[in-house]
């Protein structure tokens, strides 16, 4: 059997709808960016542009689509402890 990387991820998820799972895949990756933010380097000074440019991609939005998933799924336990994971306005922190 060939090891899979994502496979604790796969099964995670593997009962979740696809827009949750969609949504959890790129909040977590818009939370990564969010807290590794480097300091401005001279070297490479487009660096920050760069994390800042895959921040906006990955967290413009999610604090209204988080509010729209938990009131989509305000009666599925198992989704909402999913979703109360994640910081609900978080838009308004990024001043980039």
């Amino acid at each position: 059997m060939e090891p899979n990387s994502n496979s604790c991820e796969t099964e995670k998820h593997s009962s979740v709808p696809t827009d949750v799972s969609s949504y959890i895949e790129s909040r977590d990756n818009c939370d990564s960016l969010r807290g590794d933010i480097p300091e401005p380097d001279p070297a490479d000074p487009g660096n920050l542009n760069r994390v800042i440019s895959d921040i906006n991609k990955y967290c413009k939005g999610t604090d209204q689509k988080l509010k729209q998933l938990k009131e989509q799924y305000s009666g599925n336990e198992s989704i909402m402890k999913l979703l109360s994971t994640y910081e609900e306005n978080i838009e308004a922190d990024m001043s980039f």
